[in-house]
């Protein structure tokens, strides 16, 4: 039975994590297979989001992207570094991380709970949704991606940076930003703006490597802060329509 499959996965979730693992990491996934084939919408299962791939994120020029988002344009922003790494969606359920994902929806939940800058247990009730970035501390964006698929786990080399709380859409994402740091996640410096000129500085200021050198960076991010401006202008099947990449 599904919900007897579960238990019996949580429980070696739970012996692995104390450093008393009874069962093999290819008996593991046989496992979570097992229950993807008889309960595939599973909550062990489900990514965060309720989709089955976490969303890109766009990148056109600024003055178009200002205009298709109407009045948020008249808003605040936040500005964050692009991290080149692997895409990471967490989920933490009564405070414990009982979920991780790739962009694609595989199962990286092995390799996550191994990253010293992912908590493994946060102070949050409920479910707790969190997306952000896995880098290579060597700056090398193929460090992440080889650690996904190495059959033996581990997080070293690894690093992760938190820049939304999926769980938390009628907070401003400055809010957000506020709330991971509160529970212990890496984030960035940001910069919270309603100034266009200073949106494009903080693009110059990257190009010309004099933003967050210690970070391997792609770009930056510009996101709407106000919720209700983030809710108005959703989401594509691809990518949210309230934040731009400036690469």
């Amino acid at each position: 039975m599904p919900a007897v499959l579960a238990s019996r996965i949580a429980s070696a979730d739970a012996a692995y994590r104390r450093g008393q693992a009874h069962m093999t990491d290819q008996e593991f996934d046989a496992l979570m297979a097992k229950l993807r084939a008889t309960q595939p919408d599973h909550p062990l299962l489900r990514m965060p989001g309720g989709g089955d791939k976490l969303l890109s994120l766009g990148n056109q020029d600024l003055d178009d992207w200002l205009a298709d988002i109407g009045p948020a344009a008249a808003g605040r922003f936040t500005i964050t570094p692009k991290v080149d790494g692997c895409a990471l969606a967490l989920r933490y359920v009564d405070g414990v991380l009982r979920g991780a994902w790739t962009r694609s929806g595989k199962c990286a939940l092995r390799v996550a709970i191994l990253v010293p800058s992912i908590p493994v247990t946060v102070a949050a009730e409920g479910t707790f949704e969190v997306r952000g970035e896995l880098y290579g501390l060597d700056h090398k964006q193929s460090t992440p991606a080889a650690a996904l698929r190495r059959k033996v786990a581990s997080g070293d080399g690894l690093a992760f940076i938190a820049f939304e709380v999926m769980s938390a859409p009628a907070l401003a994402h400055s809010e957000q930003l506020r709330q991971l740091d509160d529970l212990g996640f890496d984030g960035a410096t940001r910069l919270i703006t309603s100034d266009h000129d200073q949106l494009r500085d903080a693009h110059t200021q990257w190009k010309l490597g004099k933003a967050w050198p210690h970070l391997p960076t792609d770009g930056v991010v510009i996101n709407v802060d106000a919720a209700s401006e983030r809710c108005r202008l959703g989401v594509t099947s691809v990518a949210p329509r309230y934040a731009l990449a400036m690469k």
